[in-house]
């Protein structure tokens, strides 16, 4: 009986373990490289428009990024999300697109997890298009085919 009673009781653990350590779970629809190109050059993918948001930090982001795409810290998006329009757009250099909008939001980080994070906090904003681009920065800086839509600051 004790040795049923530990158990279950190591069972419950492990499973509340795993709802702890689960990575961030959101609706972002997932894209390929030549996804953030696309978005990069015409700012729309398949007629659709889009802003890619970079989600690393600022030094990364200063180092190297994808041309059109604009920084929001994944520290900072939670509290950026609160923001009136006015001060985000000052502050972060660009209009986020509102809840209901038809504009899609692209986020990537250097290689996923933060994305991942920024997608769900977006999805907990009730923000609806949101796409996630996993691979991010550690495949776009060393691809050759993206080279002409890299910059730095």
């Amino acid at each position: 009986m004790k040795n049923i009673l530990v158990a279950i009781i190591s069972i419950v653990g492990f499973i509340v373990l795993l709802q702890i350590l689960k990575p961030p779970m959101s609706n972002a629809k997932p894209l390929q490289m030549q996804d953030i190109l696309e978005i990069s050059k015409t700012g729309s993918l398949k007629g659709k428009d889009m802003v890619i948001m970079d989600v690393r930090g600022r030094d990364e982001f200063k180092n190297g990024h994808v041309k059109a795409a604009f920084n929001v810290p994944v520290q900072e998006l939670g509290e950026a999300l609160k923001l009136p329009e006015d001060q985000f757009e000052a502050k972060y250099k660009f209009k986020l697109p509102s809840k209901d909008s038809a504009t899609g939001i692209a986020v990537h980080c250097m290689s996923g997890r933060r994305a991942a994070a920024a997608t769900s906090q977006l999805s907990d904003a009730q923000y609806k298009d949101v796409y996630i681009y996993s691979p991010g920065w550690s495949e776009l800086s060393t691809s050759p085919e993206a080279a002409s839509q890299i910059e730095k600051q």
